[in-house]
């Protein structure tokens, strides 16, 4: 398998690039069924032709989930129901045993709100029964058994995981011979199952230990090492195996943003809109550091991918927005909009006080029915653009991009035009 694979430099290389943020992930569902179902509801297409608009395709955590289906070939309509079922959701969320880590239990009944939820072990077999034999193949084998994209190429993976015992970031990938790999070691090839398993384990208030993965390694959510967001992994990762700089595209699909405004005691500021000061003790400082692993500002990884392109800036002072770059990043806001002047901040459309109060409050790992059903509630209000999206910078006092779109739709139109557009040969939006 050679490292710059025949036609890579040459034409559009595509990259999907898929957050993580647990059943928050059907979000990423429902927008490749945006995008890509002529039916409207995934019914029509299926995992493998959503690949094969692609060249690259790079997940964490929930987003290896997303990833998984497609790579099972499931019609984007079953892909869907998997996160809307409530079974299949706590097979992969199955609950810690107390005599497994009984510190964390002793600290859940304290009400410290630390220790882990869920058993690593019992997620490994969730994963396996959900992947079937798909799980057991190794990632080396994927791109063949998907077969050539829109552009006669066999598309990659990437999926993200963090050495617990080395303590650093590891990419488990589908090309063995990456150039973007360490040569310090022997190419790292492993199942489906097991990958997607590492990058799924959220620590500490998450899962109970460690994922097991070959050879006796171990490990945690590859958010760990800032990879929630993998798009920078993705960019980097084509760089390195020779994609034309000036023809990459990337889709950076989110599962959901709490992107609150800071309190300012203006006259009738909402408290529930704003994010207050928070008390600095052990247990919140814990509690943020637990949670931290999940969080992606829009200037992070988006913002860094955006400039590594050599997409374009703002220019001082400039109040336009830049529309005109290459990475395309589509995530709901849970954020309130600007008011008026009886009150600073408003609820999105279709949102009402108690979803919003409930969606700023609700974890990555919600299992349980209703939670995932105002998920999905939330993700529709986005896709009609009652709801922000989140661009790839933005202005602090505003909270509008300054780079990239501030809706779903213009986002959407801006991704399917530039794979449409005349500089990329052979390629349409809906090839």
């Amino acid at each position: 398998m050679a490292a710059r694979r025949d036609g890579v430099g040459m034409a559009q290389y595509r990259i999907l690039s898929l957050d993580g943020g647990g059943s928050w992930a059907l979000i990423q569902v429902k927008a490749l069924i945006d995008l890509y179902s002529h039916a409207g509801d995934g019914t029509d297409i299926t995992g493998h032709q959503i690949l094969k608009k692609f060249d690259l395709i790079v997940g964490n955590s929930g987003g290896t989930l997303t990833l998984g289906g497609l790579l099972l070939d499931m019609t984007l309509s079953d892909l869907l129901g998997f996160f809307l079922d409530e079974g299949k959701r706590k097979s992969i969320f199955a609950k810690a045993s107390f005599c497994a880590d009984p510190a964390a239990h002793i600290l859940r009944v304290l009400r410290a709100g630390l220790g882990a939820k869920y058993s690593a072990r019992a997620k490994l077999k969730g994963l396996k029964t959900m992947l079937g034999a798909t799980g057991e193949r190794n990632l080396s084998t994927m791109p063949a058994l998907v077969g050539g994209n829109y552009a006669g190429r066999n598309p990659d993976f990437v999926f993200c995981g963090f050495d617990y015992d080395m303590n650093r970031e590891t990419f488990f990938r589908s090309n063995l011979d990456s150039l973007a790999a360490s040569r310090s070691a022997a190419p790292m090839d492993t199942t489906v199952a097991l990958a997607i398993h590492a990058s799924t384990n959220a620590p500490l208030n998450y899962f109970d230990a460690p994922a097991q993965g070959l050879n006796h390694a171990r490990y945690w959510d590859g958010a760990m090492g800032g990879y929630n967001n993998p798009v920078l992994a993705g960019t980097i990762e084509a760089l390195a195996n020779g994609a034309d700089r000036s023809q990459i595209l990337a889709l950076s699909i989110g599962t959901a943003s709490v992107a609150l405004p800071l309190q300012t005691h203006r006259p009738n500021e909402d408290s529930n809109f704003v994010a207050a000061p928070q008390n600095s003790n052990i247990v919140n400082d814990l509690k943020r550091v637990a949670g931290s692993i999940l969080d992606d500002p829009p200037d992070a990884a988006s913002f860094h991918a955006h400039v590594m392109l050599g997409c374009p800036l703002p220019a001082l002072g400039s109040k336009t927005p830049i529309t005109s770059g290459r990475i395309f990043r589509l995530n709901p806001l849970v954020q309130p909009l600007p008011g008026d002047n009886t009150a600073p901040w408003k609820l999105p459309a279709g949102i009402s006080d108690d979803d919003f109060s409930k969606l700023v409050n609700l974890q990555m790992d919600a299992v349980e029915q209703d939670q995932v059903l105002l998920i999905a509630k939330f993700c529709d209000a986005w896709l009609a653009d009652g709801v922000r999206n989140q661009g790839i910078r933005v202005v602090r006092e505003t909270l509008l991009p300054d780079i990239g779109f501030a809706t779903y739709s213009q986002a959407k139109a801006a991704w399917l035009a530039a794979c449409a557009g005349p500089h990329f040969p052979g390629a349409n939006a809906i090839a």
